[in-house]
């Protein structure tokens, strides 16, 4: 999925997954919607990984297993 909005620099990008950051004002989001979206994705077997830069947008990539790939 790729957006257009304002992208993020390195420091920010190390930091998405983790539960409560936000770059939102108070009150705008509770933090915890890419680290649900990532323990999800981790829960199935899978990686999550974004690219992003300032001014440029980001592109999220979601990668699962083939259906019965799972043991």
């Amino acid at each position: 999925m790729r957006d257009s909005g304002q992208g993020m620099g390195a420091a920010e990008r190390r930091q998405i997954f983790e539960p409560f950051f936000s770059t939102k004002e108070p009150g705008r989001g509770s933090g915890l919607g890419l680290f649900i979206s990532a323990q999800i994705v981790r829960d199935h077997k899978g990686g999550i990984e974004v690219e992003s830069a300032p001014g440029r947008g980001s592109v999220f990539r979601v990668c699962l297993p083939a259906a019965g790939a799972i043991a």
